[in-house]
């Protein structure tokens, strides 16, 4: 699928939305005019917000109202998760914090990568009372990853662990209505062998880049995807194989409108002769890195998206 094939698709995607969101305001608008007119919402949920435990004194109205926003800031599709994934407490939902690409986003639905590490917390809250665990499809606590219910986080609400794949979300306990989002663990795919899932091998995605070219990528969270020389067009997370000593540009030009990043690292992970570009969700001129190829170079990345944003750069010495 060509780059113009997803915006078309994103396109489509984005007006069926619109219509579907169109039809949830009429039905919530003839709903609203059977409602006793006396009832407050806001007088209702004091109580509950004092305790901040009791998140069913709130109408069920409410509750669904909480659950479209929250969706609807989701977006429609799984975000790679980061690392460490940092959230302010509040009643309508998870608000992200950190890292920078995320932030403001409400409950996002996050793809984890099975035997990967990650950190998921609150520092931040609302003043009510709020606690977050990592559940299965039944509703079952994971691992015993669950933190007690409390007003103020002090740096202690955080849950370390490593994915396996009957997570299913994370949730506050006293507002699993609106305090939820999804997540989805999958296997990764062994670079080096052939994948049933129709997943290139690694050799068939190396690409020799002749000197003096600039390499231009599409920047999405779910990966790079290569949009000129012709022969990366819409690769995944292409190998790069330059000639050492020679020159080169490496960037990207368009995106999904999240912010991102892009460096050059070393095996240990280290940024090479400062070859990085600051977040940004609009690439402009300035998120292309001029180069000349050198041997310790081996990765090219986003930060906040590294997990998935990330292809391997080979070094072929010169004779």
């Amino acid at each position: 699928m060509t780059h113009s094939d997803r915006m078309t698709r994103r396109a489509v995607v984005r007006a069926v939305g619109l219509a579907t969101a169109s039809a949830a305001l009429a039905g919530c608008i003839d709903e609203s005019s059977v409602n006793d007119p006396n009832e407050s919402t806001d007088g209702d949920s004091q109580p509950s917000d004092e305790q901040g435990s009791e998140p069913n004194d709130t109408g069920d109205e409410d509750r669904s109202n909480g659950d479209d926003e929250s969706a609807d800031d989701a977006g429609e599709e799984q975000i790679p998760a980061p690392p460490e994934l940092e959230l302010r407490g509040e009643r309508d939902g998870w608000r992200v914090l950190a890292p920078d690409g995320l932030e403001g986003d409400v409950n996002p639905d996050l793809l984890l990568e099975a035997g990967r590490t990650y950190r998921i917390g609150w520092t931040e809250g609302d003043g009510l009372g709020h606690n977050i665990e990592i559940r299965d499809t039944d509703g079952n606590v994971v691992d015993d990853l669950s933190t007690p219910v409390t007003q103020d986080p002090d740096g202690e609400q955080w849950l370390e662990f490593e994915a396996t794949e009957e997570m299913a979300a994370y949730v506050c306990t006293p507002h699993e209505s609106t305090m939820r989002g999804e997540l989805s663990v999958e296997t990764p795919v062994d670079r080096g062998s052939d994948s049933s899932d129709g997943e290139e091998p690694a050799q068939d995605r190396e690409f020799r880049i002749e000197p003096e070219t600039t390499i231009e990528l599409y920047a999405r969270t779910a990966d790079w995807r290569g949009i000129a020389p012709a022969a990366l067009e819409d690769v995944a997370n292409p190998t790069l194989v330059l000639e050492a000593g020679e020159r080169y540009e490496l960037g990207w030009t368009d995106g999904d409108g999240a912010e991102h990043n892009i460096r050059i690292l070393d095996t240990d992970g280290n940024v090479i002769d400062d070859l990085r570009t600051d977040l940004t969700s609009d690439p402009g001129d300035e998120q292309v890195l001029a180069f000349e190829a050198s041997e310790e170079m081996a990765i090219y990345t986003c930060e906040p998206h590294r997990s998935h944003m990330q292809g391997d750069i080979r070094i072929d010495a010169t004779e």
